[in-house]
């Protein structure tokens, strides 16, 4: 039996007591139970990861370089990019399409194209 379990290719044929087959099904039952175990650990492990990942996201959201922009200069940007050079309205569906981006990107960027008057 030793021999068996020691060597990981078996070329020969098994004859196996019945002491031996239970004794190797207990092994199996053994070995897929810490499988299982194992499974569970990761399945823990890997949400643990996600919700770090998305801590992590949010503290770097913190420090972008965007959040320390005054709300009148993103006024301003945002009305620079959305009305046309010569101030006609030639394509009011670009516009809103554009405003729509805009208001999409974040509560911030809402709040300051709520504000801004000349792009309503």
């Amino acid at each position: 039996m030793a021999r068996y379990i020691s060597h990981p290719r078996i070329e020969d044929p098994i004859w196996l007591e019945p002491d031996d087959t239970s004794f190797l099904r207990a092994r199996i039952s053994e070995a897929e139970m810490q499988v299982e175990s194992l499974e569970s650990q990761i399945s823990e492990l890997t949400h643990r990861r996600d919700a770090k990942l998305v801590e992590i996201a949010s503290l770097r959201n913190i420090l972008a370089p965007v959040r320390r922009i005054p709300l009148e200069i993103l006024s301003e940007i945002f009305s620079l990019s959305c009305i046309p050079d010569h101030g006609v309205w030639r394509d009011n569906f670009n516009l809103s399409r554009k405003m729509y981006i805009i208001c999409g990107v974040c509560v911030a960027w809402r709040e300051a194209t709520h504000g801004t008057p000349r792009l309503w």
